[in-house]
């Protein structure tokens, strides 16, 4: 008897199969997550910057309405690796995402809005991002013009 070792032609083309279907599923999870990591550009600039508002904020009691007010550079020289500019309005930090950032987060937004206590302006502040909502008690300053997918943001920016 013949003892033939090794594999058919359609056992190879059942794993070249289940291997091309594994891919295809990885690859498109693979792409979210390195757009994902590109955000955390966004996060560490307005991380920076928080604390220029919070000072202020300290100081005056109240929210700087633009860049010059929170004594930071104007929007177009605030600039980064994937981010185009950073824009203070009424204390919220507007972050437009760009230059090396993947194409899906081409021009888009993620903004972070600083939140107080109703009827006390010496607690402390507590800082949304994104698609977050303020606690009950809290209220949120600034407009929310984050426009990036749910998909690209930490979980905390998400809501």
């Amino acid at each position: 008897m013949n003892n033939v070792k090794g594999f058919t032609l359609i056992e190879l083309m059942i794993v070249v199969a289940i291997i091309g279907i594994l891919a295809s599923v990885a690859l498109p999870a693979y792409q979210v997550y390195v757009q994902r990591s590109e955000v955390v550009e966004a996060l560490s600039m307005a991380g920076t910057i928080r604390e220029n508002i919070t000072g202020y904020y300290v100081e005056h009691l109240e929210f700087p309405l633009d860049n010059k007010m929170a004594g930071v550079p104007e929007p177009n020289y605030m600039i980064g690796n994937r981010i185009t500019s950073v824009v203070i309005e009424s204390g919220a930090i507007h972050v437009t995402m760009g230059n090396k950032a993947s194409k899906p987060l081409q021009g888009k937004i993620l903004s972070f809005r600083p939140a107080v206590v109703k009827g006390s302006p010496k607690s402390p502040i507590a800082w949304l991002c994104g698609y977050d909502e303020p606690v009950s008690g809290m209220e949120a300053m600034g407009n929310n013009k984050t426009d990036l997918e749910q998909e690209f943001l930490p979980s905390v920016c998400r809501g």
